[in-house]
């Protein structure tokens, strides 16, 4: 079943792809080298079923440092544009981000799903994952439409199991596989394979790169995906 997302707030639908659908942003730490200063950083991340980011950072990286010392940061992403960069869209995050357990094999499967470069850097290289909890984000889809946005407006934990979502992408997979009803184009050695599935839309990793599919309308159940992506 497919159900409308009844969100009648300008601007947000937008928010929440930008969010899930970047897949990498400018994390911004304390800078221990300059205090007082921000110190940059481009860092690739996906979010956990609770929508909030993973990243998986070096100990021996200045944003790590920083963090250890003071986990208050932002995360800033923006919109890819060929044009008017002004009227793109952009989001803003402030919060905290810390260093999770080694032990959380949840983390690091769904992490590594995106990134499977990044099994490398986490068995061999000593990187950790992180969890960046947002407190507040600030939206801007171009003149005009810049507010503020409560962390309840953008984090919508998925209601599925991680084994329905597992599930559904690898019956997703066997259909990337079907050439008369692909969900992206691609050719036999690198065919687009589903990564992640929220009531929003469809994550898939095409080599090294990440795209998402946004649904046109909130996905109410996993039953409904392969007639919403017109492979029923």
């Amino acid at each position: 079943m497919v159900v409308d997302t009844g969100d009648a707030d300008q601007g947000l639908p937008g928010a929440r792809q930008l969010w899930a659908g970047r897949f990498q942003a400018v994390l911004s730490t304390q800078s221990l080298a300059e205090p007082g200063y921000p110190f940059g950083s481009l860092v690739p991340y996906c979010l956990d079923r609770a929508g909030r980011p993973i990243l998986l950072l070096s100990h021996l990286a200045q944003h790590s440092r920083n963090l250890a010392a003071d986990p208050r940061c932002a995360l800033t992403l923006g919109a890819p544009t060929d044009g008017d960069l002004q009227q793109a869209d952009r989001l803003t995050a402030l919060g905290n981000c810390r260093p999770l357990r080694d032990s959380d094999g949840d983390v690091a499967t769904r992490y590594l799903r995106y990134f499977p470069q990044g099994e490398m850097y986490f068995r061999e290289l000593n990187f950790r994952f992180h969890r960046f909890e947002p407190r507040r984000f600030y939206f801007n889809g171009g003149f005009g439409t810049a507010r503020w946005l409560g962390v309840e407006r953008l984090l919508v934990p998925s209601p599925w199991s991680r084994s329905e979502e597992e599930e559904a992408l690898r019956t997703l997979a066997r259909h990337q596989g079907d050439p008369s009803r692909p969900l992206l184009p691609g050719d036999a050695n690198d065919e687009p394979i589903p990564v992640g599935i929220d009531p929003w839309g469809l994550d898939l990793r095409q080599g090294e790169r990440l795209t998402r599919r946004s649904f046109p309308a909130r996905l109410a159940d996993l039953d409904g995906v392969g007639a919403l992506l017109g492979l029923a």
